[in-house]
């Protein structure tokens, strides 16, 4: 069959196609599979007593087809007769021509459905032997067999893993980051139920500056826990126990943090945030 397919833009509403036909009821237009409306066909003549009255046309849209939409175009030419002879009538070379040649193009096209059949099932023809399909059944069969009896094997899967009602009840980590330079040496863990843990494991604060950090995940809402730590810096050695600093939440993205003492230093503090996640 002689087709065409073009994919609609929403401002194109013309589409050519170039094989011949016979009057416009040989043109069938579909979009996205199912019979188009609201177009016209224009055609191409061929000339004066042509043997085919069109070489081709377009199809005009009233409105353009949208984007993605599928518009195919295609010649079906019922195999039937166009022109009853009469006994009495002049034969006229024009009309017998175009009679032959419309039998001729319909034939073709049918020609074509037949090959494309063809070309559709010819993988089924060409499949391995019948002796080779059984062969390969009773293959599978004994493997199936060697799995043994099905009851065994559901009663092994039920010792094995346990009662899976009881497991629903554990919450357990479906995302993690560890620390690395790349993060600011940031880390979190997100729970199955929501739950989530997060810190940082090093940060240097100036003494008696409260410091704005960003959460690497965003809380649910500002009733989570905050808490810190630190160690004092001076100019050659890092000395002092942990000592407790301020952390406090600000808002769901972002907390406080800041050290107040007598010692000015720089300090490297970390922190960790729990509570639901967004």
């Amino acid at each position: 069959m002689q087709k065409v397919s073009y994919m609609g833009n929403g401002s194109t509403t013309e589409f050519s196609f170039n094989f011949p036909y016979f009057e416009n009821s040989n043109i069938i237009v579909t979009k996205n599979g199912t019979s188009a409306t609201g177009y016209s066909i224009v055609g191409t003549s061929a000339g004066q007593n042509a043997d085919i009255p069109y070489t081709g046309g377009k199809v005009v849209f009233d409105v353009a087809p949208s984007s993605l939409d599928n518009i195919t175009i295609a010649r079906f030419l019922p195999l039937a007769r166009i022109v009853d002879y009469q006994p009495t009538t002049k034969l006229e070379p024009t009309v017998l021509n175009q009679d032959i040649n419309y039998l001729m193009e319909a034939i073709k096209d049918r020609k074509d459905e037949i090959d494309g059949l063809f070309s559709e099932y010819s993988e089924i023809a060409n499949k391995e032997s019948t002796t080779t399909l059984l062969t390969r059944i009773a293959e599978l069969s004994q493997q199936i067999t060697n799995l043994g009896d099905i009851s065994t094997l559901r009663s092994d899967v039920t010792t094995n893993t346990g009662d899976i009602t009881t497991l629903k009840g554990y919450d357990y980590v479906v995302e993690s980051q560890t620390p690395t330079a790349e993060n600011n040496y940031t880390w979190y863990r997100k729970y199955k139920s929501g739950w989530v843990e997060q810190g940082q494991k090093s940060i240097a604060l100036n003494n008696s500056v409260v410091t704005t950090v960003t959460l690497p995940i965003t809380m649910a809402d500002d009733n989570y826990s905050a808490t810190g730590f630190c160690k004092q810096i001076s100019e050659s050695s890092m000395y002092g126990a942990l000592s407790t600093i301020a952390a406090a939440p600000k808002n769901t993205t972002q907390i406080y943090i800041g050290q107040y003492n007598s010692v000015a230093s720089v300090l490297l503090c970390g922190w960790y945030v729990c509570g639901m996640g967004a």
